[in-house]
């Protein structure tokens, strides 16, 4: 492996101007930079990164912490990230502590043993991981979820409005009796998706009544589950179900299936996130769009920004609009049957 004393033999000049050259420290005269540059070319040399860093006080690296990374819901966001991270001469290390509040922790060292620059998470749901993020002293933005209360840097997508767009949609074709299948209750985007589904459904002069919330995880599994319960607890199915993320209606549309009720003859789904399985699904679904790439790059931009400001840095707060998606999975409820479980 070629070392700066293989280079300076090779460009006939010495060490400190190689040095100069690699990190770019000093001015050193384009004639010598280019023969530095065509001997580092030639001998394929690669600074050390850890002597260089800390040198230079920065690793150029930040690290990304998800909650987990087999939710369809991250992709994008990690890909926008990536993006701007590259784009900007950052390497990313990417964390998944698959909910696991011992990872969470073990991640947390490890991003200070690397010395990286700073830190993007997307799982903080409460303080007491806020607190834990806070005493190791690293700069960091939030994404998706924060704390209640939370008012530092921060990217992510209104919730509330959401759900209530899903709500809107859902009685504008008629719906009334309107369920609702959502997430974690601890976590920051369940609670803000709750309220728009309550909100939703008073703007609408309907009543948001418990026998019809369910809570779950942002899983398949779950939907399906909850579905279940729903079935052995109403008597009367629902005309529509609002589901908190997509996955979760996937699972309410095949628990639906299997226990033959149809989607959307019989009862509408409507989901939130617009996934990449959405559209293809066993029947495409109605859902609302989270702009997840703009969430991912904009949290990187302000991380990025939080880096090379320092002390001076001034917290900012991003909150993007979604959309609504219509596909197969809602009709005009006029047309559809009505069932009472006996």
């Amino acid at each position: 492996m070629a070392t700066m004393k293989d280079i300076s033999k090779k460009a006939n000049v010495s060490i400190a101007t190689v040095s100069a050259v690699v990190n770019q420290s000093t001015y050193v005269s384009p004639e010598l930079t280019e023969r530095v540059n065509r001997a580092i070319e030639e001998l394929n040399y690669r600074p050390n990164a850890i002597a260089r860093s800390l040198k230079m006080k920065s690793t150029n690296t930040v690290g990304v912490i998800l909650s987990d990374i087999l939710n369809p819901y991250y992709p994008a966001i990690v890909k926008g990230m990536d993006d701007v991270a590259i784009k900007n001469n950052f390497s990313v290390i990417l964390c998944n502590t698959s909910n696991d509040n011992n990872r969470f922790q073990s991640y947390l060292d490890l991003m200070v043993d690397k010395r990286v620059d700073g830190l993007i998470l997307a799982n903080i749901s409460n303080q007491e991981e806020l607190l834990e993020v806070e005493k190791r002293n690293l700069n960091f933005v939030l994404v998706n979820r924060r704390p209640l209360g939370y008012n530092t840097s921060y990217v992510g997508v209104n919730n509330q409005l959401a759900i209530e767009l899903a709500v809107n949609h859902l009685v504008s074709l008629g719906y009334k009796r309107i369920a609702f299948i959502g997430g974690n209750s601890d976590l920051s985007t369940s609670k803000e998706r709750l309220r728009g589904f309550i909100q939703g459904k008073t703007q609408n002069g309907l009543q948001a009544t418990n026998d019809l919330i369910f809570e779950g995880e942002y899983t398949q599994e779950s939907g399906y589950a909850s579905v279940i319960k729903m079935l052995k607890q109403v008597k009367e199915l629902p005309d529509a179900i609002c589901a908190a993320s997509d996955l979760i209606a996937f699972g309410i549309i095949k628990a639906l299936r299997d226990k033959g009720i149809r989607v959307p003859e019989d009862i509408a789904v409507i989901g939130n996130d617009n996934n990449n399985f959405s559209k293809d699904f066993l029947v495409p679904l109605s859902t609302v769009n989270h702009p997840t790439y703009e969430m991912g790059k904009l949290g990187m931009e302000l991380l990025l920004q939080r880096v090379n400001e320092g002390e001076n840095h001034f917290p900012k707060q991003v909150i993007l609009t979604p959309s609504l998606i219509i596909r197969e999975s809602c009709k005009s409820s006029s047309k559809k049957n009505h069932h009472i479980i006996s």
